[in-house]
């Protein structure tokens, strides 16, 4: 009977997470922890749940606990290094510029040159990698593209005949350094105005739950 009952709440539990409930899923699970304390499926369900709600450090310990109940249980050990690394990884407000940041001027800067709109939004590593990618293999494109030509005009003849003479390998190569340094280009363009927009969209924050704080604190004297 005590099974059949905590299958019943277990049943219940991942009802209520479909409908995104999760706080009653998760009252639903501890009574089944209560019952079956010992069961490493439970506990990782019930850090399943709340990783959903956001709370990792909890999650964290589920993990654990399950993969330490049952060391073969293969999904509680990868979502137990996950949330780790998740833990271990740096928040994009601990990353925050001081200084304020516009999207489309982040945009111009990296269209203008690859890597720019990074270091505009103060990410510098990121930004000098960029730049030192697109350029090196765009770089090597013109270069490999300039002694192709002759220096006339060449014509459709001559460059046939000079793309027979060029190995498959240095062809290959040519379009790889193209085609990398037009990604790279691109991506530094997309990132720098998500970034930028999160930026925004987090100091914006930070200045909204400032202001309130300071309202409360004249309210409260």
């Amino acid at each position: 009977m005590r099974d059949d009952e905590v299958e019943r709440l277990l049943t219940q539990a991942n009802v209520e997470r479909v409908k995104g409930n999760l706080s009653d899923a998760k009252r639903l699970i501890e009574q089944a922890l209560q019952k079956a304390p010992n069961r490493a499926d439970i506990h990782e369900l019930l850090g399943d749940v709340y990783k959903a709600i956001g709370d990792l450090p909890s999650a964290f310990k589920c993990y654990k606990k399950a993969k330490d109940l049952d060391p073969s249980r293969r999904s509680a050990e990868e979502k137990f290094a996950a949330t780790l690394l998740e833990l271990n990884q740096p928040s994009l407000a601990d990353e925050v510029p001081f200084l304020p940041k516009n999207p489309n001027y982040a945009v111009l800067f990296s269209a203008f040159l690859p890597g720019a709109g990074q270091i505009y939004n103060e990410q510098w590593l990121k930004g000098i990698a960029m730049l030192v990618v697109a350029l090196f293999s765009l770089g090597y494109f013109l270069q490999f593209y300039q002694q192709m030509r002759t220096k006339t005009l060449p014509s459709l003849w001559q460059v046939q005949q000079q793309l027979e003479q060029a190995s498959v390998g240095e062809i290959l190569l040519l379009l790889f350094s193209g085609l990398m340094a037009f990604c790279v280009w691109t991506w530094s363009i997309l990132d720098a105005y998500k970034t930028a927009k999160k930026f925004q969209q987090i100091q914006q924050k930070q200045q909204s739950q400032a202001n309130k704080g300071l309202k409360e604190g004249g309210k409260g004297e």
